[in-house]
């Protein structure tokens, strides 16, 4: 990964990320690199590998930060899928769609020119799959279909900005946790 977007994984890192996931089931295969670390130094967003066991995978940037994901749990538990929906049907549609086609790109540019070369030889529903579809594997149009919030948060980290960015920020104050003791990721 260029380091000019992404950070190498570091060896602390993988424990880290299974520490953050809790009780989830954390696949380690997918970790491309950390698109984000929070102030702490711990991966905050991480950026996936654009295909898994050869399929594509739904999106490039994963919320792998704890305090984060409790945080928009809360948003998402109010209505937040909604309300976004709403700020971005207002006006923000043609910055929907290009947040999307970024998105796809950024997938495209993770893939490499040369697994992008065979992809679209060899695997032509795979290719189109990628290309054509947006954070979470939305298709892009002008009727705004908003997925999970942390989706939408960590592509709004790892991209470095999201047409309800603004929204979601206000929504959501503190970006980062004061001590992350706290937290899995402070806990060896």
């Amino acid at each position: 990964m260029p380091p000019v977007f992404f950070d190498a994984l570091l060896p602390g890192d993988l424990p880290v990320l299974k520490r953050q996931s809790g009780s989830r089931y954390f696949d380690p295969t997918i970790v491309a690199a950390v698109s984000r670390r929070c102030r702490h130094g711990f991966p905050q967003v991480i950026a996936c590998c654009p295909l898994r066991d050869g399929r594509p995978f739904p999106t490039i940037f994963w919320l792998t930060c704890p305090f984060l994901s409790r945080a928009i749990d809360t948003l998402e538990s109010s209505g937040g899928v909604r309300e976004m929906g709403e700020v971005i049907s207002c006006g923000k549609e043609e910055e929907w769609l290009l947040f999307n086609r970024v998105h796809s790109l950024a997938r495209v540019f993770l893939l490499g020119p040369e697994m992008a070369k065979r992809l679209m030889e060899e695997d032509p529903p795979a290719w189109d799959a990628l290309v054509s579809t947006g954070a979470g594997g939305i298709r892009p149009k002008k009727d705004v279909s908003v997925k999970c919030l942390h989706l939408q948060a960590a592509s709004m980290i790892g991209l470095g900005w999201h047409p309800a960015g603004d929204w979601l920020m206000e929504r959501l104050g503190e970006m980062e946790c004061r001590d992350p003791g706290v937290w899995p990721c402070g806990q060896a």
